[in-house]
Formats: C-alpha cells, structure tokens, sequence
C-alpha cells in the first residue's frame, strides 16, 4: 500500500527541503512514479510517467511537480504539467538524467494542495519511490597507460638572442621616459549635459486589471452581438488579478475551485459570493448559452470592476517601492515599467 505524504507548510512550498516533510498515512491519496523500462547508461535520458489520485476534498494549488533536493547525480530536464483525467486521476511526464551508475532512486516530486475539511490549509503530496538501474559507460578501473614518455628538455639558447632583446627594452624604456618628460598639453574636458533622471513607477497588478476593463468596455463586443467574448474576457481578466496580485492559480481552476479556495481576505464580507454570482454569469454565457442584454452584459462589467476594487481594498497596498539598486539602474528600472 502506498503512502501518501501530507505536510503542513509555514511557507511556500518552494522553499522546503526534503527533510522538513513529515510522512502521514493518507489511503485516499497516490502519487505514483513510473520510469520507462530500458537499458541506461550514464548521461541518458529516463523518461518518467506520473498518475496522481487525490481525494475527493483535495484542492490543487499546482499542477507542475517540484523535485524535492537533494538531487545528487540526477538533472531534471523536463517537467510537464499534469493533466486531469475525467475520473480525476492527474497524469504528466517529466524527462531525467542519471550522471552515476547504479541502482539509482528516481527524485521525489511535490505538489501542494490543500484540504478545508480536516483543517489543511496548505500541503505537499510527495510521490512514491522508484528506481532505475544505470550502467556505467566505462569498464571498472583505468586501462594501463602506454606510450608516454619522460618530458624531454628543448634544446639550450644561446647568449644571442636573449642579448639582444635586452638591448632593444633598454633603447624603448630610454625613449619612453624621455616622451614622458614633455608636457603635454592640457585640453579642457567638455562639460557634461545633465539630465534629470524620469522613473515610472511600474503598474501593480489592480491598475493593470483596472485598465484592461476598461479597455473591454470601449470594445462594445455586446452591441455588436459577442456576448460570449464580453463576459468569458471580463472573468479572465479577474483571474489573471488573482494570479498576479495573490499568486492563485485561478486560470487552472474551475468556478467552484476558485471560489472555495480563495485567500482568506479576498472571501470575507462577501466577496466570496460577489465572486461565486458573477463567475457564475459568466459560466452561463459560456457553457449555457444564455444571452443577456446589452444592459445586462453593462452591468455585469460594473460589478466585475467592483469587486475588483473589493479585493484590492481588502489587501495591503502593492504600489512598488523605488529601491536604492532601482535609483543606481534607471535604465533597467524603466524598461521594466515599459
């Protein structure tokens, strides 16, 4: 039976070691590791199937693993997000390469979820162990060395050459201090312009957001009969705000997902049912096929700007400070803005 790994995380789950992780008894979890059967030598490529089985009340917050250090003789070189099947067992591949021989453990990868019923506000699901067998590509021990012989000294120099050398440096350090005794005349350097220095403050993600809305309002699409495009661009818009401003993967989730694993600032006063009501309306137009009215669908892009600045309000500012590294870089500062 395997055993699933359940960790309670006090920061994000990038930053945690192997040895942090406690193991917990989980049945209704597998991540399972599943090496293609071959013959390796070092420096090959191992390509490795995952299928992942979560419980019915589990939450993904990612779908790209994370190889878990110590990662000793082993370079990830691929990994692809997994993809969820219709009987929701998670499946991707990664690809792997083994730099020494052996009976070689195939890394352990991570994904963080999160389970609102037992309290687990943030895990780690680890993945089963696996091996695979790597044949060296040299034989044991050294062949004998042959054909190698004492380093033999080259042939003496005489006294000629090196006579004359020393002659020629004599007559150039004799002409080089007597060039240094002239003065030279003195030409004033040109005075140099001074430019004030112009920063642009980089955009946060709410006026990035702010500003897309309202570039989607001057479109019209609902006068001119694209509803659909009108409300799936407005909810997009909001997800691409979660993902920018709260690092929540609301692009990979679905409406029931993202409502119910909001953060927590983002879910109080109710904002969870302003969010739930208005992705709702857009999952309508989606997948319904309702049409709303050109009032209905001016309305619905008012209260997604509401709740826009809802959410915004409800977090601490994120205007960016001005650094003393941005004030030594200007040019790189702006550009980033741009």
């Amino acid at each position: 039976m395997l055993a699933a790994v359940v960790v309670l995380l006090a920061r994000p789950a990038a930053a945690q070691e192997l040895h942090q992780l406690r193991r917990l008894e989980d049945h209704s979890q597998t991540f399972e590791v599943f090496p293609t059967a071959g013959r390796y030598t070092v420096g090959d490529t191992v390509h490795v199937r995952f299928r992942l089985r979560l419980d019915e009340r589990d939450l993904l917050f990612d779908t790209l693993p994370r190889a878990v250090p110590p990662l000793d003789g082993v370079r990830v070189l691929r990994v692809d997000r997994l993809q969820r099947n219709p009987d929701r067992i998670f499946e991707g591949t990664a690809t792997i390469a083994f730099y020494r021989p052996g009976h070689r453990p195939v890394p352990v990868f991570a994904l963080p979820f999160m389970r609102a019923v037992k309290g687990i506000q943030r895990g780690a699901v680890a993945s089963d162990s696996a091996f695979v067998d790597v044949a060296a590509i040299l034989p044991l021990g050294g062949p004998t060395l042959k054909d190698i012989r004492e380093i033999e000294p080259a042939a003496g120099v005489g006294p000629g050459p090196i006579v004359t050398g020393v002659a020629i440096l004599l007559i150039l350090g004799l002409w080089l201090m007597l060039r240094r005794r002239r003065p030279a005349p003195v030409v004033p350097a040109p005075a140099l312009a001074v430019v004030p220095r112009q920063f642009i403050p980089r955009p946060t993600a709410y006026e990035l957001a702010v500003g897309r809305l309202a570039e989607l309002g001057t479109r019209r699409l609902a006068e001119r009969g694209e509803v659909e495009r009108h409300y799936q661009g407005a909810a997009d818009i909001l997800r691409d705000y979660l993902e920018s401003a709260e690092e929540f993967p609301a692009r990979q989730r679905t409406t029931t997902e993202t409502v119910w694993g909001l953060p927590a600032p983002l879910a109080e006063r109710g904002l969870r049912e302003s969010a739930q009501a208005l992705f709702g309306d857009a999952d309508l137009v989606k997948f319904a096929r309702v049409r709303p009215d050109v009032r209905a669908a001016a309305r619905f892009l008012t209260a997604a700007r509401e709740l826009l600045e809802r959410w915004n309000d409800a977090q601490p500012s994120s205007q960016p400070v001005i650094t003393e590294a941005d004030l030594a870089r200007p040019e790189e500062y702006a550009d980033a803005a741009r």
